[in-house]
């Protein structure tokens, strides 16, 4: 039996925030523990920082209370939410995982494309699929 089973057989009639709580971690755990992972290490970095969360929603040009959301590890945060989070905090949230493959030292993210070049062959590991034709009535 797992978790999910046991509170349903084990759930009051007027409760089912603990089922509804569970279901929704089973069912959002992949990008949670992301979020759970990436809020750890901002709450670590305002507090070694002396950052306040409203000076940090300043930065961000955000809401204190949408900084809070952040925090409680709980958001899905967006790309763009990230890369704020890092520069605010001049902290690494996933630039060194990219840099490792050389994502991030490509000319194609920081610079200007060379003449003669596709956005596309300026990453690596990426494989241009050609474009098909219409298909031709028979």
């Amino acid at each position: 039996m797992n978790t999910i089973d046991y509170l349903r057989a084990n759930a009051h009639e007027t409760e089912d925030g603990f089922i509804s709580k569970a279901e929704y971690l089973r069912d959002n755990w992949l990008w949670l523990k992301y979020s759970y992972a990436i809020a750890i290490k901002v709450r670590r970095r305002i507090k070694e920082s002396g950052l306040t969360q409203k000076r940090l929603a300043e930065q961000l040009g955000c809401t204190q209370q949408h900084v809070s959301v952040l925090l409680g590890g709980k958001a899905n945060l967006t790309l763009e939410t990230i890369a704020k989070l890092e520069q605010a905090l001049a902290i690494d949230l996933i630039g060194h995982g990219l840099q490792e493959f050389g994502y991030l030292s490509d000319s194609a993210v920081g610079g200007t494309i060379p003449d003669g070049f596709k956005t596309s062959e300026l990453v690596h590991g990426y494989n241009v699929r050609k474009k098909k034709g219409p298909k031709s009535a028979k």
